[in-house]
C-alpha cells in the first residue's frame, strides 16, 4: 500500500512539474511568447517524447510480467551474484527493475500529455485559424454600485 501511495504522489507531483521547458530551450518566462513555429517544433518534440515513454511503459510491462511467470532463460554456469541470490531474487530484480521502467514511463507520459495541452492551448489563443470565433465570459465591475454585469465577449479572426 505504501508503494502504491509513493507512486501516486510522484505521478501527482510530476504532474504539476512542467518545470518551464520553455525556459531552457528558448530562453523565454510565458509561453505565449512563442513564435509558432516555436511551438510546432516543441508540439512535435512532445509527441515522439509521449511515444518513447508509451514504449518504455510498455517495455516495463513486458520486463514485469515475464520475471513473474519466470520466462527467464538461465546460463548454465550461473554468476557469483545470481548463485548469492538464488533464482526467486533475480526474479524479484528483474520484476522491481520493470516496475521503476513502468514508473518512469508513466511519469514521462503524464507530463508530455500536460505539456502538449498547453502547447496546444497556447497555438489556439496566440494564433488563431482565420474565421475563428472565440467567447470569452466576462464580468463588469461597477465601482458606484459596487455591482458586478456578466457578459460575454465574442472575437471574430478575419
Amino acid at each position: 500500500m505504501k508503494i502504491i501511495v509513493l507512486i501516486f504522489s510522484m505521478l501527482i507531483l510530476s504532474n504539476y512539474s512542467n518545470a518551464q521547458w520553455y525556459k531552457r530551450k528558448y530562453n523565454v518566462y510565458d509561453i505565449n511568447k512563442l513564435t509558432s513555429e516555436q511551438l510546432n517544433e516543441s508540439l512535435w518534440d512532445s509527441k515522439t517524447n509521449l511515444g518513447m515513454s508509451g514504449v518504455a511503459v510498455g517495455l516495463g510491462a513486458v520486463v514485469f510480467v515475464i520475471s513473474k511467470y519466470n520466462l527467464w532463460t538461465t546460463n548454465d554456469e550461473p554468476s557469483l551474484f545470481e548463485q548469492l541470490i538464488g533464482e526467486k531474487g533475480m526474479n524479484d530484480i528483474y520484476a522491481g527493475a520493470g516496475i521503476a521502467i513502468m514508473a518512469g514511463g508513466l511519469i514521462a507520459f503524464l507530463s508530455n500529455v500536460e505539456r502538449i495541452k498547453n502547447i496546444k492551448m497556447a497555438i489556439h489563443r496566440n494564433f488563431p485559424l482565420v474565421g475563428h470565433i472565440r467567447f470569452t465570459p466576462k464580468i463588469d465591475y461597477n465601482r458606484y454600485t459596487a455591482s458586478g454585469n456578466l457578459g460575454l465577449s465574442i472575437t471574430y479572426k478575419f
